[in-house]
């Protein structure tokens, strides 16, 4: 007498086995995601320690009066700090009856979005921004009415420079180009000092 086959135990038993086989893959598949979300993760933390921390930049340390006045050709006045905003620096250019003015503004920052961001506030309001090449690590341009106006934004720090009534927005810019550059030149950090090579001990 052939013995009887119970199958259906058999096809539990497979039944069983493909479960555990796919819960295993979904084990394999769950611990492979999180260990490349550990690696971007941790990437994410490398890259945000290296990136340079912002410095306070003083408004009116970063351009003389005499300096403005080399770049511009006409006397300025020394900077003046805003009473309200101690990060707002004001020059005037030429004479009183010329109204002639510059002003300097510097914010540090703490997102990379920030000039995106800045610019889509420009959008909002109506300025039309251009992109000024070579100027930082992002630079554009916002000029609104008789003002002529450059961002720029470096090292976790944001410089805005406005001019105005000094000449058309052709000359401005030129001017305000030169007047960045100056700034950024004073903005950098100073270089560490290099170390010197240790001195053998002297023979006892």
């Amino acid at each position: 007498m052939k013995p009887i086959m119970h199958y259906g135990k058999y096809a539990a038993l497979a039944v069983a086995l493909l479960a555990a086989a796919a819960c295993s893959k979904q084990d394999k598949a769950a611990e492979e995601a999180a260990a490349a979300q550990a690696a971007a993760d941790s990437a994410a933390a490398a890259a945000a320690a290296a990136a340079p921390m912002p410095v306070e930049l003083d408004a009116c340390g970063l351009i003389t009066a005499a300096e403005a006045k080399q770049i511009i050709g006409v006397e300025v006045g020394e900077p003046t700090r805003d009473a309200n905003d101690p990060n707002v620096c004001k020059y005037t250019v030429g004479p009183a009856s010329m109204g002639g003015q510059f002003n300097i503004v510097t914010r540090m920052v703490y997102s990379t979005s920030a000039p995106e961001e800045l610019i889509q506030q420009y959008k909002d309001s109506g300025v039309t921004t251009t992109d000024a090449a070579g100027i930082g690590e992002r630079s554009f341009w916002a000029p609104q009415q008789n003002m002529t106006q450059l961002n720029t934004f470096f090292s976790g720090n944001h410089i805005m420079l406005t001019m105005a009534y000094v000449g058309p927005e052709a000359k401005q810019r030129s001017l305000i180009e030169k007047l960045m550059q100056t700034a950024l030149a004073k903005s950098q950090p100073a270089a560490p000092a290099p170390q010197q090579p240790a001195q053998p001990a002297p023979k006892q």
